[in-house]
């Protein structure tokens, strides 16, 4: 099963999954996602502390897409005010001919 990266928060099946504790000699004790008590290769398994890498990697992503974007909007709202700006000049303009 592929998953995206990031925290899995629900499974292939639709349901949702739950954090559970491996007791295997192998992994002792490491917390991992899976929905429930059935696992196989139709449902969802992914190790916490992976998905939470990749779940910071995703933020931080996401952070930098936002900040660009108010870097965007910050742009839009000067020009909007040199426009708005403009605009009065022109209808003060029209106000003072005779």
């Amino acid at each position: 099963m592929d998953l995206s990266p990031g925290i899995p928060r629900t499974c292939q099946c639709g349901a949702l999954t739950t954090v559970l504790t491996s007791g295997t000699s192998r992994n002792p004790g490491r917390k991992f996602y899976r929905y429930g008590a059935i696992s196989g290769p139709n449902h969802v398994f992914k190790w916490l502390d992976e998905a939470h890498l990749e779940e910071f990697d995703v933020l931080a992503s996401k952070q930098t897409m936002i900040i660009y974007d108010l870097a965007e909007i910050k742009k839009d709202i000067v020009e909007l005010k040199n426009d708005m700006r403009e605009i009065i000049e022109v209808i003060e303009l029209i106000r003072t001919k005779p």
